[in-house]
């Protein structure tokens, strides 16, 4: 047998039995699953199942975890095709009782299984139409389920299940949404900090919200503040909530808020009635469709609930964000750095980077796509625990790149790379010449600069030709680019155990590795990028190497951590880190990251005559260049003489740098993405940002 067909029998109600009595299948879908059907041959092996999950009554260690289950309720053989996308004849057996299969499993409402795919696949068809057992012990040995039922399961990812236990005992303030916003209130007194859950009235005065969604409570300890300050409300909410789960140590691939966009819904005068309903209702029926054995119903509650939530004011990315917090295992967090692992060629997911949030289906079709390839060995993630980590940690993030650079990465072949040249930089970033030569003595000198500035200023932009002009060629092979944030430790950046089939082993980090490479090859320059550096703690990342990342201490060697061999920053490893002054979220900058970094601030670009240039290369009328110079200065000049903002926090030009031949290019960029940052800046003035607005459209 090469394939077989599981299918669901939920259309309006379970159809089980009507379908067997009947002899026939029915695709209860109008538009969808139609050249699939279509596709099915008479004489294939056919099965109708139902998919659920399962806590306790299991035959094999789960360490108290929710496992997937497949119940296979009836067997047959397809005798005819109507080719119509809906209807097949089927020679239905009963299965009394139900067979259940374990791990691994699908929620679609037909699943095409084929055996040569591989040894899952197979077992799969042989454990439903050959009466032969699943390999269980096989199955929980593998990458993926090992992570979660292994005997080191949740070891990497501790806290996981105390997440989910905060989200269950959570539930039952649905209806009580008062009482669990004086419980809050309560603790943020008791651990004398300020409660973000205020806003101001009519008369300008702070005063508690009224109603509030789960979602924010979690933002409360997912966003940017200390780790300790995070466990500390975990705590406190924990015994509020009567959850018994210990407070994890560790938050790998736990992607957080920014500060100042911490909340899923709109303040006053942007909400409706009913949108804090809308939030509970989808973190309701997020928790038991993964409970629910009707799952065709249950998805599409959830897609209803879903596509309402992300109409609402604040319907973002960061929804997908807030659902993976309360079901890590089971939902796909869609920030912007999984995103463009996603939409990595090599992974084949994703066609390119999505801008537009997901609906309700695309998200559901999108999880059970990566969950059907998580199984694949030689798959670079196996859990999304595991491929939020990933994102984060800068092991697979793949930076802007053409696609033949990046294949050339992977594949590891060599070829001549292009030059580059201190014209090409300054043909691409907007300073002059002068300061382009202060940078490259200043990063000669002290080997460690920081470029700093606005939002949009194209920091990250700069930093990678910056390499380049001093490298003198395009060579992506001697950059490394990471992304600093609140959770990256020293075990992740230099050295630490990691769990494996056998216990723990000694992994290598990315620093590490890359000044052993550095040192290989004294001749040549490396550059170390780190975006956000000031997100992480520096003393707690670089530990003993804070001192050797310094210029007069290059190539001295000490014995790390977690190694006796001695170990040296090499002279000929430059490090570039990025910090947004409008970050704030952040506390004053580390005395260590201060002395040992040189700064270098880089302004809005907008009055350059090579912005001008490059818009009008681009198609940009040179009126409307006019008018993006003198709407953008003007903001910029209110913002800089704000007591509350400054000059950090001006508008980048690299907003409009991308031109889009269309009349309402402008508008949009206005609108969709400068608006939200002037609503941050001024969030407590709102007639005074509206103003801003309706002023730069004008």
């Amino acid at each position: 047998m090469e394939q077989a067909w599981f299918v669901g029998a939920v259309v309006k109600g379970d159809q089980t039995e009507r379908f067997i009595n009947e002899g026939i299948w029915i695709n209860g879908y109008d538009d969808r699953y139609i050249e699939q059907v279509k596709s099915i041959k008479i004489g294939d092996k056919i099965a109708i199942k139902s998919a659920y999950t399962r806590k306790h009554n299991l035959p094999f260690d789960n360490h108290g975890n929710t496992v997937s289950v497949m119940g296979i309720k009836a067997i047959g053989t397809v005798t005819y095709n109507y080719n119509d996308g809906k209807k097949v004849d089927v020679d239905w057996q009963p299965i009394t009782p139900i067979k259940e299969w374990y791990f691994f499993t699908s929620r679609s409402t037909i699943w095409k299984v084929e055996e040569g795919k591989g040894w899952m696949y197979k077992n799969l068809i042989d454990f439903t139409f050959n009466n032969e057992d699943q390999y269980i012990e096989q199955f929980i040995q593998d990458p993926y389920w090992n992570s979660k039922y292994g005997d080191n399961s949740h070891q990497e990812f501790e806290w996981t299940s105390f997440y989910e236990a905060i989200a269950k005992a959570m539930l039952k303030f649905q209806q009580n949404r008062g009482e669990l916003l004086s419980g809050i209130h309560t603790i943020f007194e008791r651990i004398n900090m300020n409660n973000p859950l205020t806003e101001k009235n009519a008369e300008g005065d702070k005063e508690l919200l009224k109603d509030v969604c789960p979602f924010t409570i979690f933002g409360l300890f997912n966003k940017g503040i200390t780790d300790h300050n995070r466990r500390l409300i975990m705590k406190e909410i924990a015994n509020f909530l009567d959850v018994n789960e210990e407070v994890p140590q560790s938050f790998n691939g736990v992607p957080v808020l920014n500060n100042m966009n911490a909340w899923f819904f709109g303040n006053t005068e942007n909400r409706n009635d009913d949108d804090f309903d809308n939030l509970w209702e989808l973190f309701r029926i997020a928790i038991e469709i993964t409970e629910n054995d009707s799952v065709e119903e249950s998805q599409n509650a959830f897609i209803e609930i879903y596509d309402k939530v992300r109409r609402q004011y604040g319907g973002s990315w960061k929804i997908t964000i807030g659902l993976y917090w309360i079901k890590p295992w089971e939902y796909l967090p869609l920030d912007q750095n999984t995103r463009k692992i996603l939409a990595n060629k090599h992974f084949d997911i994703l066609p390119r980077v999505p801008k537009k949030l997901y609906s309700g289906r695309e998200y559901v079709d999108l999880i059970d796509e990566i969950k059907e390839r998580f199984s694949e060995e030689n798959f670079p993630f196996h859990s999304f625990p595991e491929l939020s980590y990933k994102a984060w940690d800068g092991s697979l993030l793949v930076e802007d790149e053409e696609e033949e650079e990046f294949q050339e990465k992977l594949t590891n072949q060599t070829k001549e790379n292009e030059k580059y040249t201190k014209e090409d930089f300054l043909n691409k970033v907007f300073i002059e010449e002068s300061q382009y030569e202060t940078i490259k003595s200043l990063l000669t000198r002290k080997k460690n600069l920081i470029l700093q500035g606005a939002p949009g200023v194209g920091k990250t932009f700069a930093a990678k030709r910056l390499a380049y002009s001093l490298m003198g060629e395009r060579d992506d092979a001697r950059i490394m680019m990471l992304q600093f944030h609140q959770s990256y430790s020293y075990e992740d950046f230099i050295m630490g155990y990691r769990p494996n089939e056998s216990g723990f082993e000694l992994k290598e980090g990315p620093f590490y590795k890359f000044c052993l490479e550095a040192s290989r090859n004294p001749d040549e320059n490396y550059y170390l990028i780190i975006d956000e550096i000031n997100r992480g703690n520096l003393s707690k990342i670089f530990g003993e190497l804070l001192m050797l990342i310094e210029s007069d201490k290059r190539g001295q060697k000490i014995t790390l951590t977690y190694s006796d061999n001695l170990f040296s920053v090499p002279k000929n490893l430059y490090i570039i880190g990025m910090m947004n002054t409008a970050d704030r979220s952040l506390a004053i900058i580390d005395y260590a990251l201060r002395r040992r970094f040189c700064f270098v601030e880089l302004e809005p670009a907008f009055e350059s005559p090579k912005f001008k240039d490059h818009l009008l290369e681009q198609g940009v009328s040179e009126e409307l260049v006019n008018k993006i110079q003198r709407k953008i200065g003007s903001i910029n000049s209110v913002i800089a003489n704000d007591v509350n903002l400054g000059k950090g926090f001006r508008i980048g030009h690299s907003y409009f740098t991308h031109y889009s031949d269309s009349e309402n290019w402008y508008d949009e960029v206005i609108r969709y993405e400068i608006e939200p940052l002037i609503n941050e800046y001024w969030f407590d003035e709102e007639d005074k940002a509206k103003n801003y607005v309706e002023e730069l459209l004008s």
